[in-house]
């Protein structure tokens, strides 16, 4: 929407079309036809695939 706020250092990922507003710290993907918004983890980057699915 037109007043759609992406909060700070949040993430949004390809192919996602927001219509509400995301916290900050958030990652946002599209997952099996559904939209996840979830914290971001606090540890180290995930280096495979498999890593980052977890």
């Amino acid at each position: 929407g037109g007043e759609t706020v992406i909060g700070a250092r949040s993430t949004i990922g390809g192919n996602v079309f927001l219509v509400q507003s995301v916290p900050p710290d958030s990652l946002v993907y599209y997952e099996e036809k559904q939209l996840r918004i979830v914290p971001k983890r606090k540890h180290k980057p995930a280096t495979t695939r498999d890593e980052f699915r977890e």
